[in-house]
Parts: structure tokens; C-alpha cells; sequence
């Protein structure tokens, strides 16, 4: 007699579909096993070390780099680049007294030498200061950063010249001011360099009348104008023969003071207080 299994439970051998593992099936694969907190721990170290290995290569590299440039000699373009940074702010490094020497030489009209006796220097730079409009228009063009002026006596005291030196942009643009203000005539000073008087010295009375010779010059990127007159005050209206001999010695002494403040140094690293290397 047949018996019933009860319901919801398979027959033997019957293959029913509730079983949970079909016929012919595999046992499924069992996850994978989580990685052991101790390896993963060594893990993170290791990383942790090649970073910090890393950072501390850059680090000695770049510290490295630094101190070999600090302490390394310049280069030659290093050293040109530094020598003309140095002349071109010399009007404002070197003390008024350097720029215009206590004396300048020059040549007299019988061929020796002799030296011109500077009386005063001006305390202004403006590049307006002590210059007819149109001129310091010309230089102002040319990129003027101070007119530096000074007035001297040669050394018979008979003649007395104002020194004005011009700082410009560069080389190029003082040779263009140069030319746009080198006066046709020199015995004619027009709208150029004012006179520079000293009350109560042999300059006292050279004045913008008094003028009777003009001229202008360059060297580095400085511009050198001149103007010279008679110690007596003359007018130079009032002149009828211009001796324009007697005032050669004038773009001379302006000639040597701004070769001078123009000549290029070669820079000396153990000079502390003058080079920075």
C-alpha cells in the first residue's frame, strides 16, 4: 500500500526542481578569504616608506641645486649683465662728489695739462630741473631718470662751465639724445643746459646770458651736455668775436667726467659692498 510523503517534500528520485542542488550541478565556490589585517598593514608601510624616500630625494635634490647655484662661479653673461646693471645706477650708488671729481683734466691751448676746479654741484635730479623745456622734453623721450649738475672753473679761472649729466634707458637711446640735442652751433647755447651760479664764488655771476658755448656728448647710457661762459659774467649778446678756441677745454672736462661714470668695472665678488654674487 502506497503511503504518502506528505506535502511539500520531494520523492526520492524524483528530481524535483525544489531541490537546491540540481542534477549533474557543482557545489558553488566559496568567496575568497580577506586579507589578513597584519598584511595589509605591511602593505600601507611599505608604501608609506617609498613615499617618504621619494619626498626626501626631491628635497636633497632641490637643496642641492640650490647650494651649487648660490656657491658656483657666474657665468661670463652673468658677469656683462652685472657690470652693466652697476653703470647704469651709478647715478644714484655713487656719491655727487665721485660722479663730479673735486678736479678733471683737460688739455689747455698749449697742448699740456691742466685741471678744472669744481665749485658746486646741485642738490636737485630732476630731469626738468635746470634745462630749457625743449631739452628736457628730448631727454624725458629718451627714458631720462636724473640730470646730476655741476658747475667748475678751469684752472686760469677765466672760463666756467655747468656739467649736466643725463641717466637714460640705455646706450642706444643716450646716443639718440645726444644727437637731438647737440646744438648746430656751439657758440649759440639756445634752449639747452641752464647755468649753474654759486653765490659768493668765482661763479657767482655765470648765468643763462652769460652762456657762450654749448655742447653735448655721451658714453654708457648717460647723455653730458655743457654750458660755458667768462667768470667776469659777460653776456655772450655782447661778444662780438666768438673764441670758440678757448672753450674746447668745455666738452672735454664733460667728456672725461662721463667716461669716467661710464666706464664699465669688472665685477669683484670679494668686494662685498659694492657686488652681490
Amino acid at each position: 500500500m502506497a503511503q504518502s510523503s506528505g506535502p511539500g517534500w520531494p520523492v526520492p528520485g524524483s528530481g524535483s526542481s525544489g531541490s537546491w542542488r540540481g542534477p549533474g550541478a557543482e557545489f558553488p565556490e566559496p568567496p575568497p578569504e580577506p586579507t589578513p589585517w597584519h598584511a595589509r598593514r605591511r602593505l600601507w608601510l611599505v608604501v608609506a616608506i617609498v613615499t617618504a624616500v621619494g619626498y626626501l630625494a626631491v628635497g636633497a635634490l632641490a637643496t642641492g641645486r640650490v647650494y651649487w647655484e648660490f656657491h658656483r662661479k657666474p657665468t661670463a653673461g652673468e658677469m656683462y649683465q652685472a657690470a652693466t646693471q652697476e653703470v647704469r645706477d651709478r647715478w644714484r650708488t655713487w656719491p655727487a662728489e665721485r660722479i663730479f671729481p673735486e678736479t678733471v683734466p683737460y688739455t689747455s691751448e698749449q697742448g699740456g695739462v691742466e685741471q678744472a676746479r669744481r665749485v658746486g654741484i646741485a642738490s636737485g635730479t630732476g630731469c626738468d630741473s635746470g634745462i630749457a623745456v625743449r631739452s628736457a622734453a628730448i631727454l624725458k623721450r629718451y627714458g631720462c631718470r636724473a640730470l646730476l649738475r655741476a658747475t667748475y672753473v678751469d684752472q686760469l679761472q677765466g672760463i666756467v662751465l655747468t656739467v649736466g649729466v643725463a641717466a637714460v634707458t640705455d646706450e642706444s637711446a643716450a646716443l639718440a639724445a645726444k644727437d637731438a640735442l647737440m646744438p648746430p652751433d656751439p657758440t649759440d647755447p639756445g634752449d639747452t643746459l641752464r647755468a649753474l651760479p654759486f653765490p659768493k664764488t668765482i661763479a657767482a655771476r655765470f648765468d643763462d646770458a652769460s652762456r657762450q658755448y654749448a655742447a653735448a656728448g655721451e658714453a654708457g647710457p648717460y647723455v653730458v651736455l655743457t654750458v660755458a661762459g667768462q667768470t667776469d659774467g659777460r653776456p655772450g649778446a655782447a661778444v662780438r668775436k666768438k673764441h670758440t678756441t678757448a672753450f674746447l677745454l668745455v666738452p672735454e672736462i664733460g667728456g672725461n667726467i662721463v667716461d669716467a661714470l661710464a666706464q664699465r668695472a669688472q665685477p669683484d665678488c670679494s668686494q662685498k659692498r659694492e657686488w652681490t654674487c
